[in-house]
């Protein structure tokens, strides 16, 4: 016999492979930013290590002020950054309980089935004993 909710299983694993595509993307996100965060990282430490050998070749003022806007760009860019990750990661969270819940609802579904498919292999053991025990007894009986 079929499985009379085979439609909400069907429904609720399309459910769940969707939630499991925007963690996924939602992850990615993250791992982009956390690669941005290293490179805007290292362009700060190279600038420090390079600052006072940049200092020295500067004759006039708007170098200076050439030099210092490029470190405070870097330094906006890594707190921007920052700020997009602390966000990405509490949008991950988020996916992460909405994934679990999915599963949750998917598995309920799934165990009621495999009750359901237990019950109707009982009844056809059932069925195929019963079969049985008549041929064996018109057997008995015609001899």
């Amino acid at each position: 016999m079929a499985f009379k909710f085979q439609n909400i299983l069907n429904h609720r694993k399309t459910i769940l492979d969707k939630k499991y595509t925007e963690l996924s993307e939602v992850q990615k996100r993250v791992a982009m930013i956390n690669l941005a965060i290293f490179d805007v990282q290292k362009s700060l430490e190279s600038f420090k290590k390079s600052y006072s050998a940049q200092v020295a070749g500067i004759s006039d003022i708007y170098g200076y002020n050439t030099l210092e806007t490029g470190y405070k760009s870097l330094q906006y860019k890594l707190n921007e950054l920052l700020a997009e990750q602390e966000s990405a990661e509490r949008e991950l969270e988020i996916k992460k309980k909405s994934v679990i819940q999915a599963k949750i609802e998917y598995e309920k579904i799934n165990k009621l089935r495999e009750k359901h498919l237990a019950i109707d292999k009982i009844n056809e053991l059932k069925r195929e004993e019963a079969v049985a025990s008549d041929f064996a007894s018109n057997r008995f009986i015609r001899e």
